[in-house]
């Protein structure tokens, strides 16, 4: 459910950016930890709500996104994050300072080869049938979304990304696979687009009782 960022700042939803403006003031003077002795999730709440609301286009599709609802298609879906899945090759411990590298700033062999890392999804006979998709939850370096890479908000050093701008973390991204999967089916995907350039992702879709 989307979180009502008005309710966060204590404004109505035709609240003036003024009004706004002067609302995550005196919410930042609350909720600081510094000052609050809380922790820092209330505050982080409140720097999100302000950046979204402070800017009108992202206002703007807030507020639609609170008309309307997601509507999720009925079709099979699984959430699947690499840190907590057994089944892939090489193994975790193997991958994980190659993977890694690529956010670290820790240069890489220049004749470092391009490899898989490789999920098997073993489907339900009924998931099968009906095909859907899976979202894999891809580790990625990626601008701070609270503060929009600037590393404070209003005067404020965002305590999303400690005032760094950036962060690393999980990215969701969706992969469908067909109908009627038989003898299984396999899907690729480059990951350069989440700043991994020694690995690119495979995923083995496999259906239950099936012979691999």
């Amino acid at each position: 459910m989307e979180r009502n960022y008005y309710l966060v700042l204590g404004v109505g939803s035709d609240a003036s950016q003024r009004e706004i403006k002067a609302a995550f003031r005196q919410r930042a003077q609350q909720l600081h930890p510094d000052k609050s002795g809380l922790n820092s999730g209330p505050f982080i709440e409140a720097q999100e709500a302000y950046a979204t609301l402070s800017d009108p286009g992202r206002r703007r599709a807030y507020d639609r996104r609170l008309r309307e609802p997601e509507i999720v298609p009925a079709t099979s879906f699984r959430d699947i994050s690499l840190f907590g899945f057994e089944q892939f090759h090489p193994s975790f411990d193997e991958l994980f300072d190659r993977l890694w590298s690529n956010f670290a700033g820790i240069s890489r062999p220049k004749a470092e080869t391009l490899e898989s890392l490789t999920l098997e999804v073993i489907l339900s006979p009924q998931e099968a049938r009906a095909g859907g998709r899976v979202r894999v939850e891809i580790p990625a370096r990626a601008p701070c979304a609270t503060c929009r890479g600037r590393g404070h908000v209003a005067g404020y050093e965002c305590w999303r990304c400690a005032g760094d701008g950036a962060l690393t973390a999980e990215q969701p991204v969706d992969i469908e696979y067909p109908a009627g999967i038989r003898g299984g089916h396999v899907a690729r995907l480059p990951l350069s687009q989440f700043g991994i350039y020694n690995f690119y992702l495979t995923l083995h879709f496999r259906v239950s009782g099936e012979e691999a």
